[in-house]
């Protein structure tokens, strides 16, 4: 054999140099023939492109342009920004070759005073210096269709790396649909932004600027009397002071096969802080009506509870601040969400304030689908404890656990029927204009869509399609993201799918359902189930021992008046029963407090020894049985070698 002749150093070499040949080729063949090939091992597939990416890229019908910007010296300098390149640019070319053509990428490195960072400010880009008085650097993506129509990303931050998908998937989906549904919004709440009392510019909220970026949204008046054609869906958010007139033609809209996506809420928490005179508790948004006859009814004077989904919140309480689960603020997951319904798509955790309850009336024609839901032992808790300074402890004291879960937003589908059976409201009388010269009086013009809706047969009954939410909160601002700046820019963070929630909605609604699953990929909310259970039974024992206490306190003041009544000239006479009892509550409240101690001891305890034993498990399990694991291999061979 060849190998005979050959020194055992030589063919040592041989075998190193050719393992260096074989794994040559193999980055070489894996790089230019395995590229598409890729194994995502995170928990949530975030590495992994969803259905809709695939149909949205499939779907393109005209040549897509996309160019991504990115400085090299950007990358050099700061190493996450250029693994964080490597990853869109990579992403980018999956998107290339999924679509088939019909998506264009360029790569451009803009250096300082080149035709490339020329090209990259003209089209928008925002440069970003190093250092004080140093060039600027550019990372950003600018896409274009061919009837000219244009996205950008300005710049690139690492907060929104988990977000990437969407943020790319959002941008060719704009381009590929350049003609956007309409939503016309009813609301009495700023949501659009407009000016605060102190006559200062507010901005719109972030899931109305997240609509716009994929519908084109119209504000609607609340005196309207039919709804444009050209309106796809109607967006209901608090609608208060709807006329007769507004509420017929949202009838009518829906029992034409128009979409609707209502939002109705007893206590709005938003609403209060940003309308004064406008109370939270709302008793008759004029949409009741509407929702009856669709099927359905918002349970009047009542707010969910849920003390398993309590979000714990800090206030004053008696001037020291005070940390309790808060049972009107609720964190839902993905159990409280219905699989089965697309809407859920993507959605891992959602927050609500102070919200109604949904109920199906009985007999309805229509099917009532719940979509998101409390846990089991939810309570229904009277409005009337959230009208002024809701008491967070005081709702935790009173907390009785109902049976069965609570309807927070539900899909309403089938036959209905209107809720003006007797036709278009008639329109008032109108004013007479002051006599003529001859003495006669001539009746006022009758308004032409007066004359429209006489003309026009009303609906008596159709097929409606309805999504309802029992919550407007959750669409606030403060609810479900936070803002981060950056370059004097804030660039908002969400802590919660909300903004999500509403746009699976409106996509489901629209027919959209490509964009469905994009969505809250990068909420990766991890909280621990078994740490809050501890921290929430030891808050509830040591709420019972602080109203015993508090009652103890009470009692002391009360046979201090009594004695105080009993002074003569300025001094106390105490009776000896009276000294003993004063000093025997002086025992107990120590005694008391000791065990509060005890309780939060305990509670610290739990705690820590969880806190422990989870660190052991990532940190020194995995170690240890690799450990043990090589030691029983070994000792297993060595019993072969006995044996043999």
């Amino acid at each position: 054999m060849f190998k005979d002749g050959l020194k055992r150093g030589e063919l040592a070499w041989g075998c190193v140099i050719m393992a260096a040949i074989i794994l040559l080729s193999v980055n070489v063949l894996s790089e230019t023939q395995l590229r598409q090939g890729n194994i995502d091992l995170t928990e949530n597939q975030l590495y992994t492109l969803t259905d809709g990416t695939r149909k949205v890229l499939s779907q393109i019908d005209e040549p897509i342009r996309v160019r991504l910007y990115f400085s090299k010296t950007l990358g050099e300098s700061v190493s996450t920004f250029q693994r964080y390149f490597d990853r869109v640019r990579r992403l980018l070319e999956r998107y290339s070759d999924i679509a088939g053509g019909k998506l264009v990428l360029e790569v451009f490195d803009p250096e300082p005073f080149s035709d490339a960072e020329d090209r990259a400010v003209a089209s928008g880009l925002q440069g970003v210096p190093l250092s004080a008085g140093g060039t600027n650097v550019y990372f950003g993506v600018y896409a274009s269709n061919s009837t000219d129509n244009e996205e950008l990303i300005p710049f690139m931050t690492i907060e929104r790396e988990k977000f990437l998908e969407y943020d790319l998937t959002k941008m060719i989906y704009s381009l590929a649909n350049p003609e956007k549904n309409v939503v016309g919004v009813l609301s009495a709440m700023p949501i659009n932004g407009g000016m605060n009392q102190q006559r200062q510019q507010i901005p719109p909220w972030q899931v109305m600027t997240q609509i716009g970026e994929v519908y084109e949204v119209r504000q609607l008046q609340p005196n309207l009397d039919v709804i444009p054609e050209d309106v796809n869906l109607l967006m209901l958010v608090q609608p208060v002071g709807l006329t007769d007139n507004a509420l017929f033609a949202i009838d009518q809209f829906a029992l034409r096969g128009g979409k609707v996506l209502a939002f109705v809420d007893p206590v709005s928490d938003a609403l209060t802080r940003q309308v004064p005179g406008i109370t939270g508790g709302q008793k008759d948004t004029g949409i009741e009506r509407l929702l009856t006859a669709w099927g359905l009814e918002l349970a009047e004077g009542k707010v969910a509870g849920d003390i398993d989904h309590a979000r714990r919140v800090q206030f004053a309480q008696a001037g020291q601040p005070v940390v309790v689960d808060y049972i009107a603020w609720l964190a839902l997951g993905e159990t409280s969400l219905d699989p089965d319904d697309v809407v859920s798509g993507g959605i891992e955790r959602l927050h609500v304030a102070s919200a109604g309850i949904l109920d199906p009336i009985e007999g309805a024609g229509t099917t009532f689908t719940p979509l998101l839901v409390t846990g089991p032992r939810a309570m229904r808790v009277d409005a009337s404890n959230f009208a002024f300074i809701p008491d967070p402890v005081k709702l935790i004291e009173e907390y009785a656990p109902g049976g069965a879960p609570l309807t927070l937003a539900a899909r309403v589908t089938g036959p209905a029927k209107s809720a003006y059976p007797e036709g278009a409201p008639k329109p008032e009388e109108p004013e007479t204009t002051p006599p003529t010269e001859e003495g006669e009086e001539e009746p006022a013009e009758k308004p032409e869509t007066a004359e429209a809706e006489e003309t026009a047969p009303s609906i008596k009954e159709g097929n409606v399609n309805v999504i309802v939410f029992s919550d407007t909160d959750l669409l606030h601002d403060s609810f479900w993201v936070q803002f981060q700046e950056f370059l004097g820019q804030q660039i908002p963070v969400p802590e919660a799918n909300n903004a999500d929630f509403v746009l699976n909605a409106l996509d489901n609604l629209t027919g959209g359902e490509a964009l469905i699953g994009l969505r809250g990929r990068g909420v990766e909310s991890r909280p621990f189930h078994l740490v809050d259970q501890i921290r929430r039974d030891a808050d509830q024992q040591y709420r019972a021992r602080e109203q015993a206490l508090n009652a103890k306190l009470t009692e002391l003041q009360g046979q201090l008046k009594r004695i105080e009544e009993k002074s003569v000239g300025g001094k106390v006479i105490l009776t000896e029963d009276e000294e003993k009892a004063i000093e025997a509550f002086r025992v107990e409240m120590i005694a008391v407090r000791q065990e509060l101690r005890a309780v939060k001891l305990a509670l610290k305890r739990d705690i820590d020894r969880l806190d422990t034993g989870l660190k052991l498990a990532n940190i020194a399990a995995v170690p240890l049985l690799i450990g043990f694991g090589g030691l029983g291999v070994l000792a297993f061979r060595r019993r072969r070698r006995r044996a043999a």
